[in-house]
């Protein structure tokens, strides 16, 4: 490389090198061993940052952080984000890897824990591990802590897929959601319910007993708790 071309190439090299992160346990194995799944995943969040009205940027509320990667992209367009997820170990990563001043990050159970009233809910790879028997408190505890005109974007994968997932998936996977499923369980909670597929990094309003993924946008939260 020639001494202007060095040059050039080390002036942008300068303008990203800001500090290295070390991924904490899951995303480490997910970018040495599944790195594919990984970029899926964090499609699904850009999906629901995208969702997040500008220019207000709104105060949201993510159920299910995990280590916290994918709450950064939600943060880039939200005013505010209490990241909660029961896992104290992740949860005490992101605090201290990736945390800044737009995200507070708790460790707990969430469910049936009021944090406030924001004007969204992101849930992102999360209903899936909730007990069937609590589905209505996870609906509960998803609408509790939204503003009266707020809404939420909950992400699933869909259980028509069952067949292709990984062991591993089958295993945790304790409460699976067909699209008819997802959207009656929504309808009892929000007044508008918005199903969207996904296959890959790919959204679609296709033919949902073929979507791999499902993700639900519901607008107005009743107050009626069913």
């Amino acid at each position: 490389m020639k001494g202007k071309e060095r040059k050039r190439w080390n002036a942008a090299v300068g303008l990203i090198d800001r500090g290295e992160a070390r991924l904490g346990r899951y995303f480490s194995y997910q970018v040495l061993h599944n790195t594919r799944h990984l970029v899926f995943a964090l499609s699904r969040y850009k999906f629901a940052a995208k969702m997040l009205p500008g220019p207000r940027k709104p105060s949201v509320l993510e159920l299910g952080c995990s280590e916290g990667v994918g709450t950064l992209i939600l943060a880039e367009r939200a005013a505010s984000v209490t990241a909660v997820d029961f896992d104290a170990a992740s949860v005490d990563w992101a605090g201290k890897n990736i945390g800044n001043g737009k995200i507070k990050f708790i460790a707990g159970d969430f469910l049936g824990r009021t944090y406030g009233r924001f004007d969204a809910a992101v849930s992102i790879d999360v209903i899936e591990h909730i007990p069937r028997a609590k589905t209505g408190l996870f609906m509960r505890t998803l609408a509790g802590n939204l503003a009266p005109g707020g809404f939420c974007v909950v992400g699933t994968p869909n259980k028509t897929a069952d067949r292709y997932a990984s062991p591993e998936s089958r295993k945790g996977h304790v409460n699976t959601f067909t699209a008819e499923r997802l959207r009656a369980t929504f309808s009892r909670y929000f007044r508008n319910v918005f199903l969207f597929g996904m296959n890959d990094e790919v959204l679609h309003t296709g033919f949902e007993p073929m979507c791999q993924y499902l993700f639900v946008l519901a607008c107005g939260p009743l107050r009626r708790r069913p």
